[in-house]
């Protein structure tokens, strides 16, 4: 591989578009100072995608852009184009020829391209470092350079031989990788912790899915056992109401032909009633003897006129004592009658009383039965929890202990959570009555029956104490009664009395005879009026008394309706009864069919032999519970399932070709570690070899040498942190290079006490044994030879027409000898429009020109 051609365009004074051609010898480009030599160097090194603006002689990256004149504007871009001839392959692409251009427009945007295709800056030093040659190594070689080598620090002097030994290009992978690497490691952090973040929230899904899952195999059981369930009883209530159905028809027929039978009875019976007179009579004599008790009490009132009238008539003769006497007589005659009725009331009280005693007897007799009773029971409770029965209790205890246990090993199923839970009840039940005895206070058990003895005696002084009460209010009574009597018998002690004057005085008295004879006929005619009354009273029992045997005739016929109507009766309540049953069972229908509604949607019954409705009331439960206790999962759920578990899968794969790739990466790393190990070694002891060679080729003597020096660093460690891991302790090998040169005949202890010269011809003789050992397709020397003498020059020339057949020189020079040898010369001129031109001579057509 070799550089066929260069093309410039806008770069520094380089403005218009110049071409350079090249073959594989040596090429030579001349002209005086400032006329833009070192530009096509600059050129050369920035189309190889050199980055630092210091070493292309700028401050910013669009100061390599022409900047215009005073003749001449200034351009917008800079572009320059490296032709490299590919037909030995050296460069890993399919191309023969390989077209490198870079471009840079004045608004600081770049670009590169390789054969006219856009490619990234890493993928220009990849291809050049497979090449062994780039913008850092010694493609391009200016006087800067030649001074660096020898004042460069050892490690500086390291990254130098990086590219001189022929690893650049396994560096640039291993930085590659190793960016790979971190880039892979933060990569699998962050899918690391979004996986530690999703693994909750999964599981949580994961239990929800399978409850949702459990849910349905319970919702389907539960579906299958109700339509069972509700089918049964569907067929169980149609045939009941099918039953009844036709006991309401019968029944209805029944009650039907008996009621008309009771309609042709009781139309008989009105005809009969109609064919008789019996009411005209009885209401003809209820009329005769209302009238005669009217005519009776105006006899009376006129009785009781006639004897004010007399009363009026013995006041105003001065028998006022009479009359008196008389009013007295009324006014006893009421008392006894109104005292009677107090005795009777008084004797009803007493009646009470003497119940209310006999009943707090008996209630008292009831107290002391309970005495009795509590006794008994505190003799009984003394030896209930003795030693012998509080054993017997622990042992039943441990007994149900056990069978819960093996219960619960035997479970295999959530209807038989019911057994667990009934003995667990019964071990908490025993478990509390013996912790109720042990942790009883002390004569606790006596304290309780002394509270129960003070209640009854309590309630014992109560009964006595109501008991005395209601004795006192029956002796009061009889007091009471006993003065009511004494009284009574005064009253009518004193009325006989009076009644014995009234007679004395009535037979002394001086009687109006008009007034006594009108009062005598009142009293007849009362007499009369009561007899008449009496008469016509028989006359109505005697028409009753005729009218019942009258009402023989009638009877059997009424005994008949009635015995139809009982039966009317009896067979209307087995109807009503019947209908009864039947509401209840549409009733049972219709909330049967509101349940099956609610519980079982598109229900359909089905053909079902038997089933136990009870088991099955008891399955259907326990399956409720057990979708109860699963609770409501929203559906969705599953959804959201299949997204996290897809993304939770997505990345664990990822995961897994990640820390596979950080495997393999790291293993790269190793590799191209072992590579670049052992071809620096190699290559390193070649040029070590090489550069004592020409070393003593230009110095005619002495020696030279190069030292790799190594050293090793400690990373991490440090003081530990409580509560943090310790850093692990790390070692990193640092490498660096020496330079040991000693002119003929002199001792010197560094390459610091060599002289400018000698400086020189030791940087050019290391530049040498590097292209020597590892030859870059082309290389351009930038006045490297500016500080040497004449026969220097001449050496170093002979060593450039030495190493011409490795590689190909491009000399920026103004000495002779280089000149000399060179089989292209370039001439670089510029004007007073400040751009710089080309004039090219090819020494070959100047010899076939002068042979002509």
């Amino acid at each position: 591989m070799y550089l066929e051609k260069l093309e410039i365009q806008g770069f520094k004074s380089f403005a218009n578009s110049t071409e350079l051609f090249f073959n594989r010898e040596l090429t030579a480009i001349v002209g005086p100072n400032g006329s833009g030599k070192s530009n096509i160097a600059d050129a050369v090194r920035w189309v190889l995608g050199e980055q630092s603006s210091k070493t292309l002689r700028g401050k910013k990256s669009e100061d390599v852009i022409f900047a215009g004149s005073d003749k001449k504007a200034r351009l917008s871009y800079a572009q320059v184009s490296l032709y490299l001839n590919n037909q030995d392959h050296l460069a890993d692409v399919e191309f023969e020829q390989i077209i490198v251009t870079r471009r840079i427009n004045r608004d600081g945007e770049s670009e590169y391209l390789i054969n006219n295709s856009r490619v990234r800056l890493m993928d220009v030093q990849l291809l050049l470092a497979k090449a062994n040659f780039g913008q850092r190594t010694y493609s391009v070689i200016g006087q800067g350079m030649i001074d660096s080598i020898l004042t460069s620090s050892s490690a500086e002097r390291k990254e130098f031989f990086d590219e001189a030994t022929g690893v650049r290009q396994f560096q640039i992978k291993k930085d590659q990788s190793i960016n790979k690497l971190e880039g892979a490691k933060d990569n699998l952090a962050q899918t690391s912790q979004i996986l530690n973040e999703l693994e909750p929230h999964l599981r949580s899904l994961t239990r929800q899915v399978k409850k949702l899952e459990k849910r349905e195999q319970l919702k389907e059981e539960l579906n299958n056992l109700q339509t069972d369930y509700y089918s049964f009883l569907t067929k169980q209530l149609n045939d009941e109401l099918s039953g009844h159905k036709k006991r309401h028809q019968s029944l209805l027929v029944e009650v039907s032909e008996l009621n008309q039978k009771l309609v042709d009875l009781q139309t008989g019976l009105e005809k009969e009633e109609r064919g008789r007179s019996r009411q005209d009579n009885f209401d003809h004599l209820q009329n005769r003897l209302s009238q005669a008790q009217n005519e009776l009490n105006s006899l009376l009132k006129e009785k009781a006129i006639v004897e004010g009238q007399m009363d009026v008539q013995l006041i105003s003769t001065g028998q006022a004592d009479i009359v008196w006497l008389k009013k007295r007589l009324d006014t006893l005659s009421n008392d006894i009658n109104q005292q009677n009725l107090h005795l009777e009331e008084k004797q009803h009280r007493q009646k009470q009383v003497k119940e209310q005693v006999l009943e707090l007897e008996a209630k008292q007799k009831v107290i002391l039965a309970d005495f009795k009773k509590l006794e008994d029971e505190v003799k009984n409770k003394e030896d209930e929890w003795s030693n012998e029965k509080i054993n017997s209790k622990v042992a039943n205890l441990l007994d149900k202990q056990q069978d819960f246990e093996r219960a619960l090993e035997n479970i295999d199923a959530l209807d038989k959570l019911d057994v667990l839970k009934k003995l667990c009840q019964q071990i908490t039940a025993s478990l509390q009555e013996v912790k109720n005895y042990f942790a009883r206070p002390a004569k606790s058990s006596n304290q309780d029956w002394s509270e129960k003895f003070n209640q009854l005696l309590l309630t014992k002084d109560n009964m006595v104490s109501e008991i005395n009460e209601a004795k006192t209010k029956l002796a009061m009574s009889d007091q009471e009664i006993d003065l009511i009597k004494q009284q009574l018998a005064k009253d009518k002690e004193e009325l006989t009395k009076l009644e014995n004057e009234r007679k004395t005085l009535a037979d002394n008295k001086q009687d109006n005879k008009g007034l006594k004879n009108q009062l005598d006929l009142l009293i007849e005619k009362i007499n009369s009026q009561n007899k008449k009354i009496e008469s016509i009273d028989k006359e109505v029992r005697a028409f009753n008394e005729e009218e019942e045997k009258k009402k023989g005739s009638l009877v059997q016929a009424q005994k008949d309706f009635r015995e139809v109507q009982q039966e009317f009766n009896r067979q209307n309540s087995l109807l009503n009864e019947v209908k009864v049953v039947l509401a209840r069972l549409e009733t049972r229908q219709e909330d049967l069919h509101r349940e099956i509604s609610e519980e079982i949607t598109n229900f359909e019954a089905k053909q079902v032999a038997h089933v136990d409705v009870d088991s099955s009331r008891v399955q259907i439960s326990n399956l409720k519970n057990q979708l109860q206790i699963i609770g409501g999962i929203d559906p969705s759920v599953t959804e959201e399932f299949q997204q996290v578990d897809e993304r939770y899968q997505f990345l664990k794969t990822q995961s897994d070709d990640l820390n596979e790739a950080i495997v393999h990466l790291e293993k790269i790393i190793k590799d191209l570690d072992e590579s670049i190990s052992k071809q620096f070694d190699q290559s390193f002891h070649n040029i070590n070899k090489l550069f004592d060679t020409y070393f003593k080729k230009l110095f005619q003597g002495g020696k030279a040498e190069l030292i790799l020096d190594i050293k090793e660093n400690i990373i991490g460690g440090g003081e530990e942190v409580e509560g943090e891991e310790p850093i692990a302790k790390k070692t990193q090998k640092q490498y660096g290079i020496e330079i040991k040169a000693t002119p003929p005949g002199k001792r010197l202890s560094g390459i610091s006490m060599l002289s400018g010269g000698e400086k020189a011809l030791t940087s050019i003789a290391l530049i040498c044994a590097i292209i020597a050992n590892n030859p870059s397709p082309f290389v351009v020397l930038d006045e490297v030879d500016a500080a040497l003498d004449e026969a220097n020059s001449i050496r170093f020339s002979e060593i450039l027409q030495e190493l011409s057949n490795k590689t190909q020189f491009i000399a920026i020079s103004h000495n002779r000898a280089t000149m000399h040898h060179a089989k292209i010369i370039y001439g670089v001129t510029m004007g007073d429009d400040s751009v710089s031109k080309l004039l090219s001579m090819s020494f070959a057509q100047a010899d076939e020109i002068a042979a002509r």
